[in-house]
């Protein structure tokens, strides 16, 4: 490998990370009523996690076809960053944000790694939005099963940013994995992951 950081492209950072955070602000949970069954209780504590921006914790309580998904749209972006070269090298080392990145050690990420991993960035590059996340109230509302599979949490997020009060009701989504509810891709999450993607790239 070469010792010459690659770095991205330069995008508009402003724009996405604006929308990136009032997206998590309204897909994040503090405490609340967290009545209900098993699902109800896997999405509590992932949500938890979440407000606490402790990727690792959420990452653990996230289906692995999630993890999957996740990975699939924002992983080509940063592995354009580390193609092989004209002389048939990869760069040691790049860059993303502030953050100076060992090529080898992102390419031993697993999914769960790399999702921790690009999460946490993303939120440390949005000045207070920690803070914001801390924050935030969640209500359930109830479950709505469908199938054998699947249970839908729905969920009422209040959060506050800039002196404006937000409020959302949506929907968590939890599947069966080895015998236990795991909480799939959010549509919010999964937005972000596009946006953040499609920038990286130029798009």
């Amino acid at each position: 490998m070469t010792k010459t950081n690659s770095t991205p492209r330069r995008f508009c950072l402003c724009g996405i990370l604006t929308i990136v955070s009032l997206t998590l602000l309204l897909s994040c949970s503090g405490g609340g009523n967290t009545t209900g069954g098993e699902a109800t209780e896997v999405a509590t504590r992932a949500q938890d996690a979440f407000r606490q921006a402790d990727w690792e914790t959420y990452a653990s309580w996230m289906h692995p076809e999630a993890l999957e998904r996740y990975e699939s749209i924002l992983r080509p972006a940063f592995d354009a960053m580390v193609q092989v070269d004209s002389t048939g090298n990869m760069p040691e080392e790049f860059k993303w944000f502030d953050r100076t990145i060992k090529t080898e050690e992102f390419l031993n990420m697993t999914p769960k790694d790399f999702f921790a991993f690009s999460m946490a960035e993303i939120v440390a590059a949005v000045p207070g939005l920690g803070a914001a996340l801390q924050g935030s109230s969640l209500e359930v509302i109830g479950e709505i099963g469908e199938g054998e599979r699947l249970v839908h949490v729905v969920v009422r997020t209040s959060a506050e940013s800039m002196g404006i009060e937000m409020t959302e009701v949506s929907v968590l989504t939890t599947a069966k994995s080895e015998g236990e509810y795991r909480l799939m891709l959010s549509g919010q999450i999964e937005s972000i992951a596009t946006a953040i993607g499609r920038g990286m790239q130029g798009r």
